[in-house]
């Protein structure tokens, strides 16, 4: 079908479990995705582009031979999803410096974006100095730079600071359903042994969405053992994590904070 997942993973029977829609119009992708399927739109977070350069460009001589899935994933998801909008909630680059590798990247991308898939960035507090940066031709028309963006109920932006809400305590049908980034969340898993892990997960409360970093750099904040960052995430009560391990993803039930 048209949003059959690429090489998904299987479960017992051979039950696709590389993605789930736990909420009506919100499909979770393994790769570090989230898919509003009522309005046609794809959303990633944190991408931090350039990390590797502008640590060596500080002295941190880090392996610029690093990870490098990050733009091939979102190029399989385009190819799976074949959205109408690519949305980035915020931090596109580590540093927004004129660095030769990070101005190559950012091309890098925008090659892979079909001309027919708008694309907006919903800015982060890494992403100062991204519009100059974006000037220089890298895609016509150019990505368009917004604070927030707002599809049916759900309203899409970084997550560093508050964004206007309803006065109201509980939260109303015709309030928003904040979809972010900037947490770079995580949950550790192990088999009750000795063997544990630290895997990117989304993060579900009922007014939040919070997505994994999708860059391969980012270490991840490890839910229940390092505080939030920001005040939307800190406010939310999270009652759900969905772990990406690998090409699968496994809901977790969240103890209440």
């Amino acid at each position: 079908s048209r949003n059959s997942p690429v090489d998904p993973g299987r479960g017992p029977g051979g039950r696709d479990t590389s993605r789930i829609e736990p909420d009506r119009g919100v499909v979770l992708d393994a790769r570090r995705a989230l898919f509003l399927s009522e309005s046609a739109t794809l959303v990633v977070a944190d991408l931090h582009l350039g990390y590797a350069w502008v640590q060596r460009q500080r002295g941190a001589l880090l392996p610029v031979a690093g990870p490098t899935s990050t733009l091939d994933r979102l190029s399989q998801l385009l190819d799976v999803y074949q959205p109408r909008r690519l949305v980035i909630l915020g931090d596109l680059v580590h540093r927004a410096v004129a660095l030769p590798a990070l101005e190559s990247e950012l091309h890098s991308l925008a090659l892979r974006l079909p001309p027919s898939v708008e694309w907006t960035i919903c800015t982060g507090n890494h992403d100062q100095g991204l519009a100059s940066l974006l000037g220089n031709g890298i895609r016509t028309p150019a990505p368009q730079l917004v604070s927030q963006w707002s599809t049916g109920r759900f309203r899409l932006h970084h997550g560093d600071r508050e964004v206007e809400r309803s006065g109201s305590l509980v939260l109303a049908p015709e309030d928003p359903v904040d979809v972010i980034g900037h947490e770079h969340p995580a949950v550790r898993l192990g088999d009750g042994v000795a063997t544990q892990a630290k895997v990117p997960c989304f993060l579900r409360a009922h007014d939040v969405w919070v997505l994994p970093a999708f860059s391969d750099w980012a270490a991840g904040c490890e839910v229940g053992r390092q505080p939030f960052l920001g005040p939307v995430a800190r406010r939310a009560q999270f009652h759900t994590a969905f772990a990406c391990l690998g090409p699968r993803i496994l809901k977790i039930p969240l103890q209440s904070r």
